[in-house]
């Protein structure tokens, strides 16, 4: 007759932290502890991964432990006759039991709150982006890789995949809710594409594009041929008296770190009864008022804080599109799903959305240190969330901050705000400098 009872604790350890340890010493006050651990085949098998450490590991870190007296390969479930094979009076389990043990031979354990193996290895997913974000871009984007835009990301397919699927519905319920607008349509690109064929898809006439940069003017090259184009200036839009068919510009130009008041240009599209086209690239997600466009078309990895690989037209139920002669150059392949769509960028954009109004308010933060900061060399008005124009030369102060380079020709720098989206604390500031200044 034993006199000292043998007691079982069945786990897999493929990670092991402390809830294990204070679960094994619960289990040595009932008796000599005996590890029941489980095979790498059966992990693969049952989790369908391979365990980050092997069986022999395992058993050598468990058997290293001080409440611990033996460690054995048992199956994925634990059978009576599990137990008797090995002389076990008790199994020790925590509250997810389901192995088919008489009562008498269980005693059922509540688990430590607030760590598992899935919690660490989502926290080890985060510990990497976090290295991997080493570099600050003072980029428009995607300027930083967060850990909520890569969680999500899988084999994924945009038919038969009812996960996907669940997710694509997700993201463009949202995106309407962002841009206002009553139709999106997704594809696999940039935001030039959508642009582009959002252009070709609904613009013609006579079209008036306000000037604030490159980014608004490159629209031109982007029209049907047949458009009649008037080009002005922000400043000069209260003198148009003319009617057009169309008003074209960017919300936010990034490459000048300037932003139009779009209620002043849509007073503009109503007395010249023209529609609105709007370039939100640099704006969705950060600006208010894009309810206000007519048509409007962006990327997915700026102010949405997305993967880059996605675009996205997004317009009013009373615009119908043109007829197009093209097969990839048409908005309703896009709409119909007749090409390969942007499936990853999408997950991303599936992990964000909970967590967009934190990265925006961190957007912010960063806007406000660098107005803060230099409060003398930055523009009064018409101030975008996104980016801020200094009248000045910056300078990096280490080889891993990388600065942006605007396609306007400027006197001075332009800082984008998304590369610390990734963390609480605004630390820019201190990694970058006006050149001559001490």
């Amino acid at each position: 007759m034993r006199s000292i009872k043998r007691v079982m604790v069945d786990m897999s350890a493929t990670l092991i932290h402390h809830g294990h340890i204070r679960l094994l010493e619960q289990a040595s006050q009932h008796g000599s502890v005996i590890v029941g651990l489980t095979s790498d085949d059966e992990i693969l098998r049952r989790k369908h991964y391979q365990p980050e450490l092997s069986f022999a590991h395992r058993k050598e870190i468990l058997t290293a432990i001080r409440y611990v007296d033996d460690v054995v390969m048992v199956p994925w479930v634990i059978t009576q006759d599990i137990l008797e094979q090995h002389q076990i009076d008790l199994l020790i389990h925590g509250e997810d039991n389901v192995n088919p043990i008489d009562s008498a031979s269980i005693k059922v354990v509540p688990r430590t709150r607030g760590i598992s193996s899935t919690q660490l290895r989502c926290r080890a997913q985060k510990s990497i982006t976090q290295i991997n974000n080493q570099k600050l871009m003072l980029t428009p984007g995607p300027a930083a890789l967060v850990h909520e835009s890569i969680k999500h990301l899988k084999p994924l397919f945009g038919r038969g995949d009812d996960e996907y699927s669940g997710m694509a519905r997700a993201v463009i319920s949202w995106i309407k809710d962002l841009s206002g607008q009553d139709e999106v349509v997704m594809a696999q690109g940039s935001a030039t594409f959508a642009l582009e064929l959002a252009a070709h898809t609904f613009v013609k006439g006579q079209v008036l594009l306000i000037s604030t940069g490159y980014y608004s003017d490159r629209l031109r090259k982007l029209l049907p041929a047949e458009c009649k184009v008037k080009i002005c200036q922000y400043d000069e839009i209260v003198d148009i008296q003319a009617e057009f068919d169309w008003i074209l510009c960017a919300y936010t130009e990034t490459s000048t770190a300037f932003r139009i008041d779009l209620s002043e240009v849509k007073n503009l599209a109503e007395r010249s009864h023209a529609r609105l086209y709007v370039d939100a690239t640099g704006s969705i997600g950060l600006e208010k008022n894009h309810e206000l466009a007519d048509v409007m078309a962006f990327s997915s990895c700026k102010g949405l804080f997305g993967m880059t690989g996605a675009c996205f037209i997004a317009y009013k139920n009373h615009m119908k599109p043109k007829q197009a002669e093209h097969f990839y150059f048409n908005v309703e392949t896009h709409r119909n799903k007749l090409v390969t769509g942007p499936y990853h960028a999408i997950a991303s954009l599936y992990g964000i959305i909970k967590y967009h109004h934190i990265f925006r308010q961190r957007v912010a933060d960063s806007k406000a240190c660098v107005l803060e900061r230099w409060p003398d060399l930055v523009r009064q008005n018409n101030q975008p969330l996104l980016c801020t124009y200094i009248a000045g030369k910056i300078v990096a102060k280490d080889k891993h901050t990388v600065l942006y380079s605007p396609r306007s020709d400027l006197d001075g720098s332009v800082i984008c705000h998304l590369g610390e989206i990734h963390q609480p604390t605004v630390n820019c500031h201190h990694r970058i400098s006006l050149a001559g200044s001490s």
